[in-house]
């Protein structure tokens, strides 16, 4: 039993100071990507997310080392709830599901605005994005690379090309198509060749 002057903290207190920690991190991180919306990602203002969060501007950088760690951060969480509405049964064909992943994430650009939308895209071509994060850890990609390998299995993609190689080529081509072509019916039609295109040339002949 602790002595009257231990320093040992209750559990039940280090539980109500995960649970404070968790939801100002919450807050900051909601604050910034109200803030990159707004001003877009070079223009947001630390103080005016910390200000927003009601916490020292410090706290910030306490939670997050920087703003591109906010919109990595942010990107994961979208790439995992299009992962997570994608087909993946075995008799669709490997056009079809990148078809379905662009439908999907057109859908996360009109939901998360065209300013965060676009530096999204942009911080996977930045000198700033965060030197850990890498494009085939990422969970879009990662179901590319799996997508590709099951084709492989399967004898529609030819066995010696490199699964993982062609998954980061399909989405990096992908964000770059994204980031330079305005959203139009144009861009959607220049998306379908676009897949086409990749499949093509990833089948086996």
């Amino acid at each position: 039993m602790p002595s009257p002057t231990s320093t040992t903290t209750p559990a039940s207190t280090v539980g109500v100071r995960e649970v404070q920690r968790l939801e100002t991190r919450t807050r900051l991180f909601d604050a910034a990507v109200t803030e990159v919306g707004r001003s877009g990602l070079a223009g947001a203002d630390v103080s005016a997310i910390a200000a927003a969060a009601g916490v020292a501007r410090g706290t910030f950088y306490f939670h997050f080392p920087t703003k591109e760690h906010v919109i990595v951060e942010l990107e994961r969480a979208e790439e995992a709830k299009i992962v997570a509405k994608l087909d993946t049964t075995t008799t669709s064909s490997l056009a079809s599901v990148l078809a379905e992943l662009i439908h999907h994430v057109l859908a996360a650009e009109q939901r998360l605005g065209a300013v965060t939308f676009r530096d999204m895209l942009g911080l996977h071509f930045s000198s700033t994005r965060p030197i850990d994060d890498e494009l085939r850890e990422h969970p879009l990609a990662e179901f590319v690379i799996a997508v590709i390998t099951e084709a492989q299995a399967n004898g529609r993609v030819q066995q010696d090309a490199d699964a993982g190689e062609l998954g980061v080529i399909f989405m990096t081509g992908l964000f770059a198509l994204l980031a330079t072509t305005p959203a139009s019916a144009e861009r959607v039609a220049l998306l379908d060749r676009y897949v086409t295109t990749i499949v093509q040339g990833m089948e086996t002949r």
